[in-house]
């Protein structure tokens, strides 16, 4: 198999065009200002002069807002208003056990979950296969509130849900039977590196199901892949289905089944948008909320579009670790 071409860096963020505004945020906004699409604005009440008073103390200044990939409260309500109950990524239960198949997994198998949100996934893991399931996240605040929900599902000893760190992430070795990974290998710019640490990880011929953002074979990068790389919380670093695969043949595994999955998980994703509208309609949201909603139609609406233009992919690949 030729070498394929070294994984893109994408362009600078500062040198990517602002994204469009997308059909469903005029409408978003409107209700968040408080008025209803199609109608005009209320005029503003007429303001009385005021008498001139002493200056005040400045008032202090505002906190800092909180980084891109903070998951607070209401965005964490909102992802799983859109996803469903314990979810924050597309597709809900029955997705992740269609996932978790490839893994074999049995009710004496370990398996890592890498990039799994609020833990569903991790929890259906358990559920369906009766394997034990460690669930990892980037983010403290969704690792925090989904190894809450074990807890409460009284699944804290079989699915924990732990944050790890993407420079050092520590994870026991030869531990797992099993590795699901999904949607972090794209913020990883060490690919090779970071798949031979998910592969230290586990035991020997242990199964690796990748789901992840990937570039069309062509490299194709228009302005909605511009918009995309220029919307995400982190640096994007993509390569196509066929750099995906090599490198994690690279990393120590062989390749079963490597894919284009873009046509299977679209649908997923428009299932979820779907709902988005129906909640603004339904005027559901407190304000807080309808602003975490907005950020949220924003950001699927940006990747949306950069797959229907054929410039942002989906990759799924099976592999097992060499013995």
């Amino acid at each position: 198999m030729p070498t394929p071409d070294e994984v893109p860096t994408p362009t600078p963020r500062d040198a990517m065009p602002q994204p469009s505004r997308l059909g469903l945020r005029a409408r978003l906004h409107a209700w968040w200002e408080g008025y209803e699409l199609g109608k005009r604005r209320p005029a503003p009440a007429p303001r009385t002069p005021r008498a001139e008073t002493k200056a005040e103390p400045s008032a202090p200044p505002a906190p800092p807002a909180p980084p891109k990939d903070f998951w607070g409260p209401e965005r964490i309500l909102v992802g799983q208003m859109i996803w469903g109950d314990g979810f924050t990524f597309p597709g809900g239960g029955e997705f992740a056990a269609r996932l978790a198949q490839a893994l074999e997994a049995t009710k004496s198998s370990v398996v890592m979950d890498v990039g799994c949100g609020l833990g569903g996934g991790t929890r259906t893991i358990v559920e369906r296969f009766g394997a034990k399931a460690h669930g990892y996240d980037l983010s403290p605040e969704l690792a925090r509130a989904g190894d809450g929900l074990s807890a409460k599902a009284g699944l804290d000893l079989r699915a924990p849900i732990a944050a790890f760190d993407l420079e050092a992430p520590d994870w026991p070795k030869q531990h797992f039977d099993a590795a699901l990974l999904r949607s972090v290998l794209s913020v990883v710019p060490d690919k090779v590196e970071f798949v031979r640490r998910i592969g230290e990880s586990l035991k020997r011929a242990g199964r690796l199901v990748l789901l992840d953002w990937a570039v069309a074979e062509d490299e194709r990068q228009g302005p909605a892949f511009a918009a995309y790389i220029a919307g995400e919380a982190r640096p994007t670093y993509l390569g196509t289905v066929g750099q995906l695969t090599y490198l994690v043949e690279t990393a120590g595994f062989t390749v079963r089944t490597n894919e284009d999955y873009t046509d299977t998980f679209a649908p997923i994703v428009l299932d979820g948008w779907s709902r988005i509208e129906s909640m603004v309609t339904a005027g559901m949201l407190k304000p807080a909320e309808g602003k975490a909603l907005l950020n949220e139609a924003q950001l699927w609406g940006r990747r949306i579009a950069a797959m229907k233009a054929g410039e942002l992919r989906v990759a799924r690949i099976e592999a097992h670790k060499k013995t």
